[in-house]
């Protein structure tokens, strides 16, 4: 994985530095301005619920974004709100490292972000856009519901507000606690990353979890999941700084999902991920 990050960044020609499991940018300065606005990442705000039995699906979305939570298939709980949360960053990389966050209780919110904007509401989805109080990036939420799979699919698209070409590094962490039980087994793969409770069948523990997985080919060059040994979101431009490089037994744990790419002066790119119970 480390020689595969640094062939990438060396094509896009971003300066970083890798740690042994991610990238890095722990030498560099992080500039936070402040937010004058605060917003409610903790209260539902859109609801969502279909299926029954092992289709079961319910979770809600806070008015910026976050999905506080999930329950599928009936009976388990795998985000519940005060435990858990699922949350987003964003990493500037260029012209002096500047992270963007919200990752709700599990975290807080960096506190350079401007009010939330609701662009579309339906049944099933919700389209919800934030933008960096320094202007420089708006990050565009869309969170649909999935009744056949059950899922629930998130398609982030991140666009370059400024004049120049800027590296970016896009973050979603979901700190999993399954069925109420702090500890969980975590690991990771490129694609994904994953939170569960093992099933143990002559105990009668018949385990459960959820997955985040990147779906289909995202348009940013880079793309891995890992497995964190904390439960609070990551420093989005350190976004591997707390993963494991062995799966996680037994922990209060978290998984994170990440994307690296340079976005042209006015562009977006865009990638899908969607959450799953297992």
């Amino acid at each position: 994985m480390y020689r595969k990050i640094v062939k990438y960044l060396n094509v896009v020609k971003m300066t970083m530095c890798l740690a042994l499991v991610g990238c890095a940018l722990a030498s560099q300065a992080q500039k936070v301005p402040t937010q004058a606005t605060p917003t409610d990442d903790t209260s539902c705000t859109y609801n969502f619920s279909s299926g029954s039995g092992n289709t079961f699906l319910q979770y809600c979305v806070a008015e910026t974004g976050n999905i506080l939570t999930i329950n599928t298939p009936q009976g388990h709980t795998l985000l519940q709100p005060g435990a858990g949360t699922d949350g987003y960053g964003i990493c500037n990389q260029d012209f002096g490292a500047t992270s963007y966050f919200d990752y709700g209780i599990r975290g807080g919110d960096s506190g350079n972000w401007n009010s939330p904007v609701l662009l579309s509401q339906t049944a099933k989805s919700v389209k919800i856009a934030r933008t960096t109080s320094d202007g420089n990036w708006t990050l565009t939420q869309t969170i649909t519901q999935v009744p056949s799979t059950p899922g629930i699919q998130v398609v982030m698209s991140l666009k370059n507000n400024t004049a120049l070409s800027r590296g970016a590094y896009l973050i979603r962490f979901a700190d999993v606690n399954v069925d109420g039980t702090v500890d969980n087994d975590f690991s990771s793969t490129h694609n994904g990353a994953a939170g569960w409770i093992p099933t143990v069948p002559f105990a009668n523990n018949f385990g459960t979890g959820l997955q985040l997985q990147n779906a289909g080919n995202s348009q940013f060059g880079f793309v891995s999941g890992y497995a964190q040994t904390v439960f609070d979101g990551p420093n989005p431009c350190n976004f591997a700084g707390n993963a494991s490089g062995t799966p996680i037994v037994n922990s209060d744990g978290s998984i994170v999902l990440a994307y690296v790419d340079t976005i042209g002066a006015n562009k977006t790119k865009t990638t899908t991920m969607i959450y799953r119970g297992f």
